[in-house]
């Protein structure tokens, strides 16, 4: 029974998001920024005075595609989940809700639930598009490429749980720009970090520091996602995944999902229905 009230309040908050069109405005732009890239799966590319074949261009061309897609995923989640509690308590949503048999963990839980799935179904539409797209026209396929793309479905989780939590205590403009910031801190450190394991990226380091490198102990411990999403692309591409630290990308933006799924519970037993 409890079950299918959580289900229930999960169902009714995609249904609630497909009622505004900015759901539409961001989906629309999305899929018009996958169909844009159709072009490159089927262009003549020269290398080296070498025409590479349309697989490999396809190829390179759907990795890209892949990241692109999945920032935009994280990104449409946390635009999402800024106002999702705000609306609900607003418009009377809320105390209708809870007045049923429904304890504020449900509640929480759907609506997380709620807002993950309809966020992290686009980016998953949009990914698989992309493989069909790479299939059609080139007749290549990438084996593990949807594997990947349920891999980084913690990524939106990561950004959804954290917003909905950041917006019971700030307003909600300032909630996504929290989460957006975190998530662009970690792609510039797991970026820098990722460049600095290359063979040019060392060479550059010994030259600039003397010494061993040493890796800052906040980067450590800061959210991995785009760690997580460059072990996604890894293992696409088949390639060796390094990471900062000694805690997988996977395991860290789990406990943080979990970690903001915990204060999110905390702080709305806390809150006032009305």
């Amino acid at each position: 029974m409890q079950l299918m009230q959580t289900f229930r309040i999960s169902v009714f908050t995609i249904k609630d998001e497909l009622h505004y069109r900015s759901f539409y405005i961001m989906a629309i732009i999305a899929v018009l920024m996958v169909l844009m890239m159709r072009g490159c799966f089927s262009s003549d590319v020269v290398v080296n005075d070498q025409r590479l074949d349309p697989v490999t261009i396809g190829y390179h061309a759907s990795i890209i595609a892949f990241h692109l897609v999945t920032a935009a995923g994280t990104l449409i989640g946390i635009l999402l989940a800024m106002r999702v509690l705000k609306r609900d308590s607003d418009n009377g949503m809320q105390i209708a809700i809870m007045s049923r048999p429904v304890s504020r963990f449900q509640y929480a839980i759907a609506k997380v639930a709620g807002t993950w799935l309809l966020s992290y179904g686009l980016t998953f539409i949009l990914h698989l598009t992309i493989y069909i797209i790479m299939w059609i026209n080139t007749g290549g396929r990438i084996p593990l490429f949807m594997a990947a793309s349920l891999l980084t479905s913690l990524n939106v989780l990561f950004g959804v749980t954290g917003v909905l939590f950041f917006s019971l205590i700030m307003p909600d403009v300032i909630a996504a720009l929290l989460g957006i910031t975190i998530i662009f801190i970690s792609f510039i450190s797991d970026s820098f970090y990722a460049v600095s394991q290359t063979e040019i990226g060392r060479s550059i380091m010994e030259q600039i520091q003397q010494g061993e490198f040493s890796i800052a102990l906040w980067r450590i411990l800061w959210p991995k996602a785009a760690a997580l999403q460059y072990y996604a692309s890894s293992l696409i591409q088949n390639d060796t995944f390094v990471y900062a630290g000694s805690v997988h990308p996977v395991v860290n933006i789990f406990v943080y999902c979990l970690t903001g799924f915990v204060f999110l519970s905390m702080r709305f037993y806390k809150e006032e229905i009305r």
